[in-house]
This record gives structure tokens, C-alpha cells and sequence, in this order.
């Protein structure tokens, strides 16, 4: 875009990493770049031919008022220290301001960006001189100066003036310089600049719920609580919601804990190796006792959920996945739109406390070319985020447009566009993004201390109010993924933003609610390059879609329960995020741990190595145990394959065993001939999916065995019967034989075994 108020000059080469280009940022001299309605802000580098680095500690009031005694008089502290090798003597500091207000937003960055032996411009206001450190400074040395003016000094022009804290030595010559502006407050009639202002609240690089309770703890954690006016937006990456909802165990209230979800489980000993037992969600090893991790998450829900009352909230997809990256896969579409399906509970999650937008897309960077909006559109956005360079206004723009737009996609369809100013965005960063003061002071130095880039800020807002002081617009501000704010800098930000009268926070609803204005802007690229040469690869996105791809037909084979999947798969979605950017080794380890993961799941359903079984009968049946660690019931086939025709096996319809459970399967076999054979057992889902290792069953037949075995029975059966005849004959005969019978005299046989007749005695 081009500068409204800027002479013309040579294009610059365009912006795609803030943080990058302003950790980096040097000083710009000579004519404004070319953009229009924003200007770039940089850092003033310290120049080594100045010995005293000084630094803006303090401007207050931030907007004066001459005519309010409240905030008449201007007050600047300062650090100075020398950096020099030498004591400088006779030092004094003065605060120096230009009784005009600048007239364009270029010459706020060329004032901030000039080098420190430029003039500081004729019709200036001074406050009286102030010693430095009594006059005398060894090298190493720092001591603070306090400087006022009275705002009267500067004129009844309101906006923003060009002010410096300058420093002479003994001599009257320039031994450091810092630069800032300062600022009058809004005039009556003036119509109020609205700014939205948009926080990521994203998983970032950690697919783990330790990681994410780290996060919590620190950068995130100081995103929600900078955030304090619900007037800010954010955009939310389910997975800070979705992993706090789902990590065990916690304490159940009976002393027992609810395990992990995902945990893979054995009923018995635990295997020898531990990614066997590792579940998408587990701790890192080391960790002893994962309750505080999960307490951690919940609280942090908690407050997530009160904190977003009132708050318009941008769900993104799960895992906040790259635009540019899947706009060149070939499954780009089915896993964009997968992420959106499993990011779309974030109300839900929020207690319905916020105004959740689902339909609005935010390409890294701000920026996306014609296919990555179409790709973004067929999964369902109506809206995406581009900044004010991808968009460019045309050469003839004299002011700075509200940030809406309609952009057309790839497809023939259009989307609306919010477009962020690159250059307030920018200062938001610098400003709040920096590390934290100490003992008063502040790590940035010169221009790009948290005050004087309050300073800046102010003056940018009252430079584009005044450009049109009658047409209230509505701009957008937009941090980037990695910002991790120091709450209280950025707090005091919006504060100033609001008590100046040159701007107002307003939600992302009522951006999204303002009338695209009739600005011809540039046309978004079939194509960048730029976005493609920073794209994740495409066997990495390959590779994550393989993941997914084998955990929903795992699922299939769960019933359609996402209680053991469901933390891989937002696992593998998170793979695909934005701020992998330049992180592809880290990448790469993530994506094998993800792997491992899965191949763990399928581990959990396998068969049971047994001993040998020895088949006797032509027709029996082979017993094989089947074993799910899962936490749910899974179905499975059992295919055997024999090494050797020597069995025959039918098949076995299909199996549910039970959650972490064992289920014994009885597989009718045929023996066709006698020897040794392996018979190979693999389980799989119904959808073909191969769980588990294959296992081989060793099997011993003797299909002769049975017949040997039934004409010795029969045999021995046959000789039993033999001789229990013989000696049925047998007894027979000898009880014929033994029977009493007449004597041949007629007398009667002799008493046996000892018995005496009856008969009377002593007759004759």
C-alpha cells in the first residue's frame, strides 16, 4: 500500500515476519518507503560515534492538555549511561520538541528513524538544561535525568510533535540522543479512530499436555491476563482448550484417578518397552505424578472461560494448521476441514460465555495467495485476515482506509477481508512484546523503549485521525502467533490508546460489521512464493495424513468412540500448525513421536503367543487368545495363514474383545497331513486395518494318531471281551460239575465241608 501523505520512492522489499524484520530493524534514512496508509516502524540504533545510550523511561502525561492543569506539564525521565571508554565531564541533558505536529505518517518514522547527529529541526521548544550524574559520567555508569515543558510551549496544534532528549557535553557537542513524540490529546469534533485489536491464544509447537501446562503458565498465561479489556479478540486454537479438557488422571474424589485418555493399558505387567505404553496425551518420561499437569489445564480452562465474558473469540481450526502448507497437498481440503470439525466445540468449551466466530480464516503472516483462500473458503470461511501489504491501497490514497476489504478467491468466489495495519501491529510487538523492565528501567533502548513506543503509538493514531478528522475509520491490529506480551506494558497500551481521545477498542464483531469502503485495492496473487518457500513440506503433511487416515479406521473399529483415538488424532492435526514454520527438524522428531504413538495404539489388539499344539484328530479346533489394552471394545477378524498345506483352516467371523480384556477364539482346523507347521495369526479391523505383529503359532499334527489310536481302543476292547467270555464258559462248567447228585447204591452223598448229617444215629 501506498503512503497517503508520502513523496514517491522505490518499492521495498515487503515484510512477512514482524518479529523477524524488527528484532533485526535498522535505522532508515532518506525519503519514505513506498507504502501509503502505514509506515514501518524501526528501532533507533544506538550509533557507536555517540558514547551516552539514552533511553525514554517515562512520558507523563502521555497526551497533554495545555488547557487542563491536570496535564499541562510534560514531564520526560530518562536513563543515561556511558558506553564510552572515557569519563565525560560537564554533561547536560534538555528535552528538545518541534512546536508543529507532523502532518503524515512517514514522517513519524523518519523522525524516529533519522540518525543521531541530524538536526533536531528549527521552531523548537526546550525545558531547561539538567545535569548529568553532577557532571561527571565514568564509563559503565548510568544515571536518570527528569525533564518537564510546559505544554503551552508547543503550540495549539493538536497531533503529534517530534521531541528528543539530547544530551551535550562539555563543549556544547551531541553525546546522546533519544527520540519520541509528544502528544496532545483529542480536540473537541474530532471523530474517534476505532481499533480492533486481535491476541493468539495458540497451541504453538507442543503436542503434549506437560508442554501445554508450560505454556499455560507463561506465555499464554500473560496473553489472557494483558488482555484484561474484553473489548481485545482472540483467536483460539482449540487444542488449549481440548487437551485441558481430556489429560489424566485427576483425582476422582475416592483417592483413585481416571487414566489419560488414549492410555494404552495391559491387563497384566507392563511391557519391557515404554512407548508401548505411551499414550498421545502421556506425560514426558520422568514425570512421577501427572496431577498437577491436568489441575494445571482445568484451572486454566476455568479461567479461560470467565475470561472470554463478553469477548468476540476467532475459533480456529484444531491446531491452528497452515493455509500454505495444505494448500499444496493433495488431502489439503479433507484435512483443513477435518480441523475445523474438531476445533468447532470452542463455544461449547467457553461455557458459552463469548461471541464465537467459526467462519474466519488467519493465514500466517497475514498473508495467503489465491489458492490457499480458496482452499480456506471450500472448508467453510467467510472471512480472513490479510494485512495492509497484501492489500495494497493504490498510489493516489491520501489517508489510511478502515481495514475492510472483499477479496476474490481462486475459485471465482470472494471472502471478506480484515485488513491489519502492518505498522500499528508492528509497534504493538515492540512495545509489549519485549522483555521486562528492571529496577525502573527497560531493555530497549533509545526509541524502542515501552514508553517512547506508547509515544509512537499515540502519534501514529493521531496522525491517521487527522487525516480525515470528520470520517471515523476502523482499523485493525493484529499480533503474531509467538507474542508473548509483559501484561502491564501492554495494559497501560490500550489505556493511553483510550484516555487520548484519538482512538477506541472495539470487538472484531463490529470490524467485521463496518461497510467496505470504496478503495480500489491491489489483487491477492494466484500464488506466493514467498508463503510456499516458508510452507511446511509436503511429505511432512503426507506424513500426518497417513497418521490420521490409520486412526480413523481404528476408530471405525472402536464403534466410533474417540476415547483411545481421539488425543492422537488432535495430536496429529497439531503437526500442521503455523509456528512449525521454521522449525522442520523439531518438526520432523514431533512427527516420530506421533508415529510411535500410533503404532502403540496397534499394538494394544494383538494375538498371544502360546505353546505348542499338538493336533490329533482330522477335525479339531486351534484355540488362540486375542488381547485389547485398550480402554474400549474393539472388533477384529482373525486371518491364519499356514505355512504348510498340512491344515486346513475356516474362517472366523468377526470378534469384539472386550476393554482390556482377552477373548479365546476357537478356529475350526482340518488336518490334511502329518508334521510340523507355523501357522501365522493377524488380527485386523473389518476395514482391513492390521493390528498388532503377526505372531506364528507353532502346531505339531498327527492326523494317524487318531486312527492308531481308535483300533487300539477298539482293540483292547475286542480282547477284553474275548476273555470275559472265556471266563464266563468257565465258571460254568465247574459249577455242572460241583452239583450234589444220587449215589448208585441209593445212598445218599457224603456231607461236605465239615457238615454232619441229620439222620438219627443208634439204630439197628
Amino acid at each position: 500500500m501506498k503512503r497517503p501523505d508520502a513523496p514517491p520512492a522505490p518499492p521495498r522489499p515487503r515484510r512477512r515476519d514482524v518479529l523477524a524484520g524488527l528484532a533485526g530493524a535498522a535505522a532508515l534514512t532518506g525519503a519514505a518507503p513506498a507504502r501509503a496508509a502505514t509506515s514501518s516502524p524501526t528501532a533507533s540504533a544506538p550509533d557507536d560515534a555517540l558514547p551516552l545510550r539514552v533511553t525514554v523511561l517515562e512520558v507523563t502525561p502521555t497526551t497533554y492538555a495545555a488547557d487542563d492543569p491536570a496535564r499541562s506539564l510534560v514531564t520526560v525521565r530518562a536513563r543515561v549511561v556511558n558506553d564510552g571508554d572515557e569519563a565525560l565531564r560537564g554533561a547536560a541533558a534538555r528535552l528538545v520538541a518541534q512546536r508543529s505536529p507532523v502532518v503524515g505518517r512517514y514522517s513519524l518514522e523518519r523522525w524516529e528513524s533519522a540518525d543521531t547527529d541530524a538536526s533536531l529541526g528549527r521552531g523548537t521548544a526546550a525545558s531547561g538544561t539538567a545535569d548529568v550524574a553532577g557532571g561527571s559520567l565514568a564509563p559503565g555508569e548510568g544515571t536518570e535525568v527528569v525533564l518537564t515543558l510546559p505544554a503551552a510551549e508547543l503550540g495549539d496544534g493538536p497531533g503529534a510533535h517530534p521531541a528528543a532528549v539530547e544530551v551535550v557535553d562539555a563543549d556544547g557537542e551531541r553525546a546522546g540522543l533519544a527520540r519520541t513524540f509528544l502528544v496532545s490529546s483529542a480536540p473537541e469534533g474530532v471523530r474517534t479512530t476505532l481499533l480492533s485489536l486481535l491476541l493468539p491464544l495458540v497451541a504453538g509447537r507442543t503436542r503434549e499436555a506437560a508442554g501445554l501446562a508450560g505454556e499455560v503458565a507463561g506465555r499464554l498465561g500473560r496473553l489472557v491476563e494483558a488482555s484484561s479489556d474484553p473489548r481485545t479478540s482472540w483467536a483460539v486454537d482449540p487444542a488449549v482448550l481440548a487437551t485441558a479438557l481430556t489429560t489424566g488422571p485427576v483425582d476422582a474424589g475416592d483417592g483413585t484417578a481416571t487414566p489419560t485418555e488414549g492410555a494404552v493399558e495391559a491387563p497384566a505387567d507392563p511391557p519391557a518397552d515404554p512407548a508401548e505404553d505411551a499414550s498421545p496425551a502421556s506425560l514426558p518420561a520422568g514425570t512421577d505424578d501427572p496431577a498437577p499437569v491436568a489441575d494445571a489445564l482445568q484451572a486454566w480452562r476455568e479461567r479461560l472461560s470467565a475470561a472470554a465474558a463478553g469477548r468476540c473469540v476467532v475459533a480456529l481450526p484444531h491446531g491452528d494448521p497452515d493455509l500454505a502448507s495444505l494448500t499444496g497437498a493433495p488431502a489439503g481440503a479433507e484435512l483443513l476441514t477435518a480441523a475445523g470439525s474438531a476445533g468447532a466445540d470452542v463455544g461449547a468449551a467457553l461455557d458459552g460465555a463469548a461471541t464465537v466466530l467459526t467462519s474466519v480464516a488467519w493465514p500466517a503472516d497475514e498473508t495467503a495467495d489465491r489458492r490457499a483462500l480458496s482452499l480456506a473458503a471450500a472448508a467453510g470461511a467467510t472471512a480472513v485476515v490479510l494485512d495492509d501489504e497484501t492489500l495494497a491501497t493504490g498510489d493516489d490514497l491520501t489517508y489510511t482506509p478502515t481495514g475492510r476489504a472483499l477479496v476474490r478467491t481462486g475459485a471465482g468466489t470472494s471472502l471478506s477481508a480484515l485488513v491489519a495495519d502492518t505498522t500499528l501491529s508492528a509497534l504493538l510487538v515492540r512495545a509489549a512484546g519485549g522483555d521486562d523492565a528492571t529496577g525502573g528501567g527497560t531493555s530497549g533502548e533509545g526509541g524502542d523503549s515501552p514508553a517512547a513506543l506508547v509515544q509512537r503509538v499515540l502519534a501514529e493514531i493521531a496522525t491517521i485521525t487527522l487525516q480525515r478528522p470528520s470520517d471515523p475509520r476502523s482499523l485493525l491490529l493484529v499480533a503474531p502467533r509467538t507474542l508473548d506480551p509483559r501484561p502491564t506494558v501492554l495494559q497501560g497500551l490500550l489505556a493511553a490508546v483510550e484516555g487520548s481521545g484519538w482512538g477506541a477498542w472495539q470487538p472484531l464483531t463490529d470490524l467485521l460489521a463496518t461497510p467496505v469502503p470504496d478503495v480500489e485495492r491491489d489483487e491477492v496473487p494466484v500464488q506466493e512464493a514467498a508463503s510456499a518457500r516458508a510452507a511446511l513440506p509436503a511429505v511432512h503433511v503426507a506424513a500426518v495424513d497417513a497418521a490420521l487416515a490409520t486412526l480413523a479406521e481404528l476408530r471405525e473399529a472402536l464403534g466410533g468412540t474417540a476415547s483411545a483415538t481421539g488425543a492422537a488424532q488432535r495430536s496429529a492435526l497439531m503437526l500442521l500448525a503455523t509456528s512449525w514454520r521454521g522449525h522442520l527438524p523439531e518438526a520432523r522428531a514431533s512427527r516420530r513421536g506421533l508415529q510411535e504413538d500410533v503404532a502403540a495404539l496397534l499394538r494394544a489388539v494383538h494375538v498371544l503367543p502360546g505353546s505348542v499344539l499338538n493336533l490329533a484328530a482330522t477335525r479339531t479346533e486351534l484355540p488362540v487368545t486375542v488381547v485389547n489394552e485398550l480402554s474400549v471394545p474393539v472388533q477384529v477378524e482373525l486371518v491364519l495363514r499356514p505355512r504348510s498345506p498340512r491344515v486346513q483352516l475356516e474362517a472366523v467371523p468377526v470378534q469384539t474383545v472386550p476393554a482390556r480384556g482377552q477373548l479365546r477364539v476357537g478356529v475350526p482346523v482340518r488336518a490334511l497331513a502329518n508334521g510340523s507347521v507355523v501357522v501365522e495369526a493377524q488380527l485386523r479391523t473389518p476395514s482391513g486395518l492390521l493390528l498388532g505383529e503377526p505372531v506364528g503359532l507353532d502346531v505339531n499334527v498327527r492326523a494317524d494318531l487318531e486312527g492308531w489310536l481308535t483300533g487300539l481302543v477298539g482293540g483292547g476292547a475286542g480282547a477284553l471281551l474275548v476273555v470275559g467270555l472265556a471266563r464266563a464258559v468257565r465258571r460254568g462248567r465247574r459249577r455242572v460239575d460241583a452239583a450234589p447228585h444220587a449215589d448208585v447204591d441209593g445212598e445218599p452223598p457224603a456231607e461236605q465241608d465239615g457238615q454232619r448229617s441229620s439222620a438219627p444215629t443208634g439204630q439197628g
